[in-house]
């Protein structure tokens, strides 16, 4: 009999969407290039973060609680490392904590439940945060989550296996195409195989199938610099975010100030590289450092250098900003995912019954389960 569904690529957005159509009765046989995923939904913080990542009367807020459903009901049966993890947004000057208090009084109508501490308070319930530092408030959201990405994308695919879907690793597709009605994909050591309808979640890996695709729409490749430090000997009990966040996530749009802070100059390396620093502590007391933002084309090589100038920013901006020094790092990394300088995430036929959803960005993590939910219902069921 026929496969009702092939998927390229074993991240997130492959993953999630094998599952789903799996749960709705479709055969799905999965096929990833390497032999456990190694792309960005393994290179990332782990940090589903949904109240603040759009706004919250946007569609991807849905995406997200849809995303946390999908988590939880398999954490529910098998433990996918997603617990509850709150998320603490650091002001470092008068109009960040501006903008936090703003966040307080509006998050009620969106039922988000956020509050904010001077600081006094903030000193008090997280005792690690050193009081010279130039600290003035900060706000908690108690409905975040975290998973942990070295765990997650493995537990995943074991789950995959558990419920019928068929997963083929270390199988490079190399080539597909539409054929009377039907779809065909060929692996690298020549296998073939054929299935109704075919989804390709490639993530950065656009080189191979339909390189020129995503190119003619304008996505952009993003790198990060990211790294990981030596275990701490307590627990943060939060995944940090620091003022710079504040001004990158489009949730705190629907604050008055918001486009005061947007408006307020930044230090040079910042705007060049896109740095906003975030901490989150891992299961072995480890903390994921990072991040920066540096684009280019898809028809341009991918970088491959780090700038040693951004992590040592970051460790001075830990220690004098957030008050918080960082443990000697043990471990450096560059991510990669793709981007539309427009659209949010990009979903394209490229040939009949051919379906390539990419260009999430950086909300993979946390949005991508519900939004390609929502495509497959409204292309594959």
């Amino acid at each position: 009999m026929m496969t009702d569904l092939h998927i390229v690529g074993g991240g997130i957005l492959g993953l999630s969407a094998a599952i789903q159509a799996k749960q709705q009765g479709l055969s799905v046989k999965l096929f990833e290039k390497d032999p456990t995923p190694i792309g960005a939904t393994r290179r990332n913080f782990g940090i589903l973060g949904s109240a603040t990542l759009s706004r919250p009367d946007d569609c991807w807020n849905v995406y997200a609680k849809d995303s946390l459903e999908f988590y939880n009901s398999i954490q529910n049966q098998m433990d996918i490392s997603c617990n509850k993890r709150t998320g603490l947004y650091l002001a470092t000057n008068s109009l960040q904590a501006k903008v936090l208090q703003e966040f307080q009084q509006e998050a009620a109508q969106y039922n988000i439940h956020a509050k904010y501490l001077n600081r006094e308070t903030l000193l008090e319930r997280y005792s690690y945060l050193n009081a010279n530092a130039t600290l003035h408030g900060a706000l908690t959201l108690e409905d975040e989550y975290s998973l942990e990405p070295n765990q997650a994308a493995l537990r995943l695919t074991d789950y995959a296996k558990q419920i019928g879907v068929e997963v083929y690793q270390s199988a490079c597709v190399v080539k597909a195409y539409s054929d009377h009605g039907t779809t065909q994909i060929q692996l690298a050591t020549g296998e073939c195989f054929e299935a109704k309808k075919l989804l390709i979640c490639h993530g950065a890996t656009t080189e191979i199938l339909y390189p020129k695709a995503l190119q003619n729409l304008g996505v952009q490749r993003c790198h990060l610099n990211m790294a990981i430090t030596e275990a701490l000997p307590y627990q943060l009990n939060a995944s940090i975010y620091s003022g710079l966040s504040i001004a990158r996530y489009p949730g705190f749009s629907i604050c008055p100030s918001f486009q005061d802070l947007l408006a307020e100059p930044q230090d040079e390396i910042v705007k060049r590289y896109g740095i906003h620093v975030l901490l989150k502590q891992n299961h072995l007391g480890q903390i994921i450092v990072g991040d920066s933002h540096e684009y280019t084309a898809l028809d341009e090589a991918a970088l491959f250098e780090q700038q040693e100038q951004i992590y040592q920013f970051i460790q001075t901006y830990c220690a004098d900003q957030l008050g918080f020094k960082l443990p000697p790092l043990l471990k450096r990394w560059q991510g990669q995912y793709l981007s539309h300088p427009e659209q949010a995430a990009c979903f394209l036929e490229a040939e009949s019954n051919i379906y390539l959803a990419n260009a999430i960005a950086g909300k993979g993590m946390t949005t991508g389960p519900g939004w390609i939910k929502h495509q497959l219902q409204q292309h594959i069921f």
